[in-house]
């Protein structure tokens, strides 16, 4: 398995050693070239020596070694020589050649030229050649005409050599030695330097539904992790209201179907118990039940769907004035009935293009609940107006016993004020579904209390909300008409 520590090691090892290899072989190169400059220098010093004692006669040439002097050329010698004249004619050679020849290859005396050279099997040389001319005696210039001689001198390299290959064997051992040490430096090092990491990984593989408070420290994490850290704290406390979120639907789904479903189980037994006296009206009852319960389910899937981004919207042009009178038209009579105020102020021709069946869904879950928690003599107020290619739609009504506190859980799933909501025909689901399907639409639904008696829940959102056909089946739709 891949891991961070692993992969760190191996490539600054990787680079470590490039970076090492290219230093020791400087550092070989550099010392190699200083030791051949130093063994060409002692060869030219030698075939200088050479030239000192190279004379010229009149008629011969005289090269004139002491006992002393450069018994290397000797027969046994590991240094040679040999001199030519400018025709190739060789005329001096050392005892150590015998009888075999070096090659011709000649530089100046200014700028000599050095080479290797095997001479005999398994002995290498180095050699200089350069040509010069001799010196004279006095008593020799007037008869002696000058010429110009060649010389090459050859010496043994294998110490040279040696030397260079135990410098390379020490370089090489090392850097080989430098580099394991290293290796293991390393890997401690990111071991201890990784610990924190380690530790986050270890935390997080500890959190699960039920730990989703904990929070990752931050105070001690080196600068790399903190930003990291930071977005796992915000990503758990996101998970944490979400779970919490979920938890309280689950809760308020149960407590929403459990008095429904105690009203089937009541009915049910009574009819087993007491089968002669069942009612006419316990089929009716049991139907309304099952309609509550559907609806509630109704609307938990089209809540879903819509926060899940499956609900598309097919357009068509819709004119606002006739839509809220015929929504409006049920409760024309208990509005008179208990004296209310109702006006709106619709332009009469304004129209959009939006989804009817949405819109209608909308509206009718606002104007039901202006109607229905409007107190006695109280007013409800709709009005709207078309600007810049958007639309606002405003329901106001009077209300009782409501805070701003109350108002910021108008669209929380289930939520029902006591005082005002406790009737079992109601769910908690039409205000969240109404601003769901706003969405849907490209709006948005705000609710807002105006001091302690006006409220008022303004739908706003595009004159023209683009769309494509529905992906909610008829039967939903119908159901969501009467959220």
């Amino acid at each position: 398995m891949k891991t961070i520590r692993h992969q760190l090691t191996k490539k600054l090892l990787l680079s470590f050693g490039v970076l090492l290899g290219l230093g020791l072989l400087s550092v070989y190169l550099s010392m190699r070239t200083a030791l051949v400059k130093q063994f060409d220098a002692t060869l030219f010093a030698k075939a200088t020596a050479i030239t000192t004692v190279t004379k010229q006669r009149t008629a011969r040439i005289d090269v004139e070694f002491s006992d002393r002097f450069m018994r290397e050329f000797e027969e046994q010698g590991r240094d040679f020589f040999q001199m030519w004249r400018a025709d190739g004619e060789s005329i001096k050679r050392s005892e150590s050649l015998d009888k075999a020849n070096l090659p011709r290859n000649f530089g100046s005396f200014e700028k000599p030229r050095f080479w290797n050279l095997s001479f005999q099997p398994g002995i290498p040389l180095r050699a200089v050649g350069f040509g010069f001319a001799p010196r004279i005696p006095r008593e020799d210039r007037a008869t002696a005409k000058p010429s110009e001689l060649f010389l090459v001198v050859a010496s043994d390299r294998r110490e040279l050599d040696k030397t260079l290959a135990t410098l390379g064997l020490v370089l090489g051992g090392f850097g080989a030695l430098l580099l394991v040490v290293t290796g293991l430096v390393v890997s401690w090092v990111l071991r201890r330097e990784l610990v924190p990491l380690k530790t986050l990984a270890d935390q997080a593989a500890r959190i699960d539904a039920d730990s989703l408070a904990i929070r990752f420290p931050t105070e001690l994490l080196p600068a790399e992790l903190t930003p990291i850290t930071e977005r796992l704290n915000d990503l758990l406390a996101r998970l944490e209201r979400s779970f919490e979120r979920e938890r309280r639907f689950s809760a308020d789904v149960a407590h929403e179907l459990r008095t429904p479903i105690a009203e089937l189980r009541s009915l049910a037994e009574l009819a087993l118990k007491w089968p002669e006296a069942r009612s006419p009206d316990t089929d009716d009852e049991v139907l309304a039940v099952a309609l509550q319960m559907e609806g509630i389910v109704t609307r938990l899937l089209a809540l879903l769907r819509s926060e899940r981004g499956q609900m598309s919207v097919a357009t068509e042009r819709v004119a606002l004035a006739p839509l809220v009178e015929r929504l409006w038209r049920p409760y024309q009579d208990g509005a008179a009935s208990r004296s209310l105020n109702v006006s709106f102020d619709l332009p009469k021709d304004a129209t959009i293009q939006t989804d009817s069946v949405l819109l209608h869904s909308i509206l009718a879950n606002l104007l039901e609940n202006a109607m229905e928690y409007t107190p006695q003599g109280g007013k409800v107020c709709l009005r709207g107006e078309l600007n810049g290619g958007k639309y606002q739609l405003l329901v106001s009504n009077t209300v009782q016993h409501l805070s701003s506190a109350d108002v910021s859980h108008f669209f929380d799933r289930f939520w029902r004020k006591d005082a005002a909501r406790s009737g079992t025909e109601h769910s908690g689901l039409g205000l969240p579904l109404a601003r769901a399907f706003a969405r849907a639409l490209g709006g948005d639904l705000v609710a807002a209390l105006d001091g302690d008696s006006q409220l008022t829940l303004t739908l706003s959102g595009p004159t023209v909300a683009a769309g494509v056909r529905t992906s909610l089946p008829d039967r939903e739709l119908s159901s969501a008409r009467d959220v």
